[in-house]
């Protein structure tokens, strides 16, 4: 397998307390000569795991993302009533 330079590219983004329910981190990565990625690592008292994402995957998981937000307003609206 031929060794492809990699760097990160602009800020890592943190979200959660590794100590309570979990860590995720992301951030671009570019390899010369390829489109960019995104890297989403994840740890959780059940393990770690990791995933480089092209721009259109993660353009899918935000929307996978937004509509759980919808979701989840749509059941806290149900109780407040």
């Amino acid at each position: 397998m031929t060794h492809m330079a990699r760097r990160h590219r602009g800020p890592m983004h943190k979200i959660g307390d590794i100590g309570s329910s979990g860590l995720l981190v992301t951030y671009l990565v570019a390899a010369d000569a390829s489109a960019p990625l995104v890297a989403v690592h994840s740890t959780c008292r059940a393990g770690n795991a990791w995933a480089e994402l092209s721009l259109p995957q993660v353009a899918q998981l935000v929307e996978h993302l937004r509509g759980l937000l919808e979701q989840a307003g749509d059941h806290r609206g149900a109780d407040d009533e």
